[in-house]
């Protein structure tokens, strides 16, 4: 039976190709699967039982009772772990207890789950799709005969999916061929012309979240009309050429064939902007964002059962390269299959000890001493070496495994200050880097609080480090920093002057230290006006109150030029690069010393 796990682009594709085919997603409710959902409930006495289909960023309800919203994000999923393993049933008898949900905010906020048991939906391929589920707001037990109750509805679900199959091949609002009659198309096309070379194009009129957005502001009448109107304008260009299929909410997909690259982008290009055109009478004043991504491929079942998944890489790199066309480009692929590697396996890298710390000390100018360092995480990946946090910091960010990710930096950090007063060193501050997403988190003051009582370090001495970007995201971010300061918790404003603040605003910043980012550093020595620059925002910043720190000092002219300017703290590499931890006292104490004996 197939594994469902993410970890396993191929597979995890493949799955959602399975889940698109059975034309159930975004399909209105069903008796015959509330009838089931309705049964679950009643038989199990617990008042919320869905019909889960886990896509690729959200789980979306076929059938719900007992819940409000139709669908969750993939993240929050009880179901999108249930699915990994389809031969068996995930039971969590309570979720607090359980550390892979006691965060989850389905659990700490609406429906506040507690109970939860899910039976995969799996096909004959042995995918499994999604799963039936059941919650409850309490605590409890299943029985073994409760789990073989739950897999028999599940059952009963699938053969109801499958009823559905055997008769969804038209796609209900354009009355276009689907994905599932695209596959037995372009199945049929290997056999019929093996060899042979086809362009697949598939083009997307609005990106996921657009159409989210454009969706919940119209609702899907208005919606479907417009997908309508641009399928007809774009059948009757392409229908001499290829059958145009629909194959998803915003997504289309056809053939072309010869003809050479320079004309089919033409084409595709006309197509683009013809759908782009406003529609005259249209109500809905929507404004559509079509875009191609385009896969050269021979007609082999290797290569068709690949092709798909082909396109809509090309897809997503229209939106990386800003493009409205993209060829597919195997290295494209390559670094997509490398982050989706790396993301998801963030969570076993940091059981299996993959990730580290290094340190980079920062230095009082005043002082001339070194008073703390900041805390810079590393992954050394058990397949791909040494990852460069410029790489998978920002895919972490994106998603709720950041929470995991600075948790685990936090009590790091802490925990090896902690050794390092053991060790009689001199006391340091330590500088922790947080993300906006993390401020958003309402557990994010507590977890510092805890994290300092439980390393017994004074929260005085724990300074976070978050962007000005990070800042402006919304008052609860500003909220967070406003509790942390509560603590005694130092705030500092990272690569400041790279993002959207400006000095009119620094007045309200809940930070207490600036760090001059090294685009503003770096070019002082050799250009007069990024040294005023410099100068007048240090000036600024020092006189509302603020101390500045210049990241990425390099040379000696530069640390010359900040001394003089009277920059508060630096580090970069002319001082010290980031070091492991055994070579921090030894440095720190060496340097003090050695500036004791000068005095």
């Amino acid at each position: 039976m197939a594994q469902c796990k993410r970890d396993d682009p191929l597979e995890e594709e493949a799955r959602l190709a399975a889940l698109q085919s059975t034309g159930l997603l975004d399909t209105p409710a069903s008796e015959a699967f509330d009838r089931i959902t309705r049964l679950a409930s009643d038989l199990f006495g617990v008042p919320t039982a869905l019909v889960s289909l886990v896509d690729r960023e959200r789980q979306w309800f076929k059938s719900r009772v007992g819940l409000a919203v139709g669908q969750t994000h993939r993240r929050d999923s009880f179901c999108s772990i249930a699915i990994e393993q389809p031969a068996d049933i995930l039971v969590v008898e309570d979720a607090l207890l359980d550390p892979r949900f006691s965060r989850n905010p389905l659990v700490l906020g609406e429906p506040h789950i507690r109970f939860y048991a899910g039976a995969p939906l799996v096909l004959q391929s042995g995918h499994a799709l999604g799963s039936l589920c059941i919650i409850d707001r309490q605590p409890r037990s299943f029985s073994a005969a409760q789990r073989a109750q739950l897999q028999d509805l599940a059952a009963l679900t699938v053969t109801q999916i499958d009823i559905a199959r055997m008769f969804g091949r038209v796609d209900e609002t354009t009355h276009l061929p689907n994905l599932a009659r695209f596959e037995d198309d372009l199945q049929d096309l290997c056999l019929a012309h093996p060899g042979e070379e086809r362009t697949l194009v598939m083009a997307e009129f609005l990106a996921y979240d657009a159409l989210l957005d454009a969706s919940r502001a119209m609702g899907r009448g208005p919606l479907d009309q417009r997908m309508r109107s641009a399928a007809r304008m774009l059948q009757q260009r392409v229908n001499a050429r290829s059958r145009l299929y629909h194959v998803g909410m915003a997504r289309f997909a056809f053939f072309l064939q010869g003809a050479g690259r320079a004309w089919q982008t033409a084409f595709v290009d006309g197509l683009l902007e013809e759908v782009a055109a406003p529609v005259p009478g249209d109500v809905t004043m929507l404004e559509l964002q079509p875009r191609a991504g385009l896969v050269l491929f021979a007609l082999t079942p290797d290569e068709a059962q690949d092709v798909a998944r082909k396109a809509s890489v090309a897809l997503h790199e229209t939106q990386l390269q800003g493009r409205t066309l993209v060829y597919y480009e195997a290295g494209a692929d390559a670094r997509y299959r490398r982050s989706y590697a790396l993301l998801h396996d963030l969570q076993r890298a940091m059981g299996e000890g993959e990730f580290f710390l290094v340190y980079q000390p920062k230095l009082d100018v005043a002082m001339l001493r070194y008073t703390g360092v900041e805390a810079l995480v590393r992954w050394n990946h058990r397949s791909f070496g040494l990852v460069s946090p410029f790489e998978f910091i920002p895919l972490v960010e994106g998603t709720a495994l950041i929470h995991l990710l600075t948790e685990w930096v936090l009590h790091t950090a802490l925990a090896q200050l902690a050794r390092w007063d053991a060790e009689g060193g001199t006391p340091l501050g330590m500088a922790v880097n947080v993300s906006a997403r993390n401020l958003e988190h309402p557990g994010f003051a507590r977890m510092l609080a805890n994290a300092c009582a439980l390393h017994g370090i004074a929260p005085a001495r724990l300074q976070i480090e978050c962007t000005e970007n990070a800042v402006l995201t919304g008052s609860a971010t500003v909220q967070a920093l406003e509790r942390a300061r509560a603590l005694g918790v130092e705030v500092a404003l990272d690569d400041f002057g790279v993002g959207y603040c400006n000095l009119a605003c620094l007045h309200s910043m809940p930070a207490g230290l600036l760090k001059l980012d090294r685009s503003l550093v770096d070019p002082i020595a050799t250009d007069v006006r990024a040294l005023a620059v410099l100068r007048a925002v240090i000036s600024i910043g020092q006189t509302l109150g603020y101390r500045l720190l210049a990241e990425g000092v390099e040379t000696a002219e530069v640390f010359d030029q900040l001394v003089a300017m009277g920059c508060d703290e630096m580090q970069g590499y002319y001082l010290c690069r980031p070091v492991a931890a055994d070579a921090v006292l030894p440095f720190v104490q060496q340097w003090n010393a050695s500036v004791a004996l000068e005095e």
